[in-house]
């Protein structure tokens, strides 16, 4: 190889092994970086780069279970609030009518119509004052098709209005120191009735009516609570 070739084969050779980038540092300051050929390796061992990979996938897999877990803790000083109480208190149906004979005659006159069959009632304490008001229940449905029910306070002896109903749902939200009354009952079919009460001057008035289909009925009472017909008159938590 003469002397021209052994040049041009040595500065080829150079050319692959070194590579020169100018980075300005500074004026006139010329920064030079050699880097590796093309294709070799940092590390003569493969082996090293699977070791080198796996130890990292292990770590990103520790900080991604650390930080899911933290997100679900509540921070320093902070508490989980607490499930808001239900809009409903407590409820009843027809069932817990029991037999009354101690609830004057002129209650009768309350209702839509009456065929002076015995009544019965449920004691409840709406107001909250210690002392029990009574739906009484009449033995003839309203002109509606729903039960009749009369509340009354056996203390003053006064009627607070009549609700219908199969089911009384007593909610917690009041007006005047009584509490809103819903009430619900099949009309025949496949659709059922909602009523809303609201007490007002002495008594309690109809303020809201609301005709149910057969899914909206089941949607109805899938946004209440759960029901337990076994424990009716229990306050609903």
């Amino acid at each position: 190889m003469g002397p021209s070739a052994a040049i041009r084969h040595g500065s080829h050779e150079i050319d692959d092994r070194v590579r020169n980038i100018h980075c300005i540092d500074s004026p006139g300051n010329v920064k030079r970086e050699v880097h590796r050929k093309r294709g070799e390796l940092t590390f003569s061992d493969r082996g090293l780069y699977f070791l080198s990979m796996a130890g990292k996938t292990r770590l990103l897999l520790t900080l991604a279970i650390f930080f899911f877990l933290a997100a679900g803790l509540p921070s320093a000083g902070q508490i989980p609030e607490p499930a808001a109480p239900s809009s409903l208190k407590t409820f009843f149906t027809v069932r817990s009518a029991q037999p009354d004979e101690t609830l004057p005659p002129e209650v009768r006159k309350e209702f839509e119509k009456d065929d002076g069959s015995p009544l019965k009632s449920v004691a409840v304490d709406l107001d909250g004052n210690g002392k029990e008001e009574k739906f009484v229940l009449c033995g003839v449905p309203s002109a509606a098709g729903g039960p009749q029910w009369l509340v009354y306070d056996p203390a003053t002896g006064a009627a607070r209005g009549v609700v219908v109903g199969t089911i009384v749902f007593i909610g917690r939200e009041s007006d005047d120191g009584f509490p809103k009354l819903e009430t619900y009952w099949r009309q025949g079919g496949a659709m059922s009735v909602v009523f809303r009460y609201k007490y007002s001057r002495g008594r309690y008035g109809r303020v809201g009516t609301q005709a149910l289909t057969l899914w909206e009925t089941s949607e109805y009472f899938r946004a209440k609570p759960p029901l337990d017909l076994d424990k009716e008159l229990v306050e609903i938590k």
